[in-house]
């Protein structure tokens, strides 16, 4: 009888300290926010570095519009920061992004909050590693779809003015008129040591950390 008393002992130790471990505020408190965009380009027309657009440039995404379609690719980079780095715990955990099906929505009109119009979709091709180094990561979005719907929603003026917004833009531009005018809706699923974690509901990534 006293030869089972140890092994059941142990066992007991080990699972309370893999309930430690694998506690969800600790483990998966992974926090996802957009960092900035790179590479905007709208019907051909470069965007990083412009605040304004020339008289010739706008008639050419007026001319765009006008035949059905307005191009518009840029890469928008979505910031990940794993805080299991050992600082809170003795345990550094990495984990690795498996899955992150999204939805791409912009702000039709600075003036209102919020005014979200859907433009793009899409999923994550592989896994993507987050390790716990106590320093964000990021997770680029190559992002390609026709704004003809938003231009026609907008207008010309407006739909370009939120391009400028957008376009090109760092991480230092924090603020509703910039990156606030961005929400990616998302759903992801991590891989972790002690098996997969999918997020109980949608996250809205935008301006701040969100987990």
């Amino acid at each position: 009888m006293k030869l089972l008393v140890l092994p059941a002992l142990v066992a007991a130790v080990l699972l309370g300290l893999a309930c430690s471990v694998t506690d969800p505020i600790t483990l998966l408190g992974c926090e996802f926010r957009i960092e900035n965009t790179e590479e905007f380009v709208v019907a051909g027309i470069y965007l990083d570095s412009l605040e304004s657009l020339t008289p010739l440039q706008i008639a050419e995404v007026v001319a765009a519009w006008s035949q059905g379609n307005c191009p518009v690719d840029f890469t928008l980079n979505v910031g990940i920061f794993n805080p299991n780095d050992g600082s809170g715990s003795s345990v550094i955990i990495p984990v690795s992004l498996t899955s992150f099906i999204w939805d791409l929505y912009l702000d039709g009109d600075s003036g209102v909050p919020f005014d979200t119009a859907w433009v793009a979709s899409g999923a994550l091709n592989e896994p993507f590693e987050v390790p716990a180094s106590g320093e964000t990561v990021i997770l680029p979005l190559e992002l390609s779809f026709d704004a003809f719907v938003l231009l026609e929603e907008l207008g010309p003026l407006e739909f370009i003015d939120l391009a400028l917004a957008i376009g090109g833009l760092d991480s230092g531009l924090r603020d509703p008129g910039h990156l606030g005018r961005i929400l990616v809706i998302a759903e992801p699923t991590l891989s972790t040591p002690f098996g997969p974690y999918t997020y109980p509901g949608s996250l809205n990534i935008n301006l701040d950390w969100v987990n």
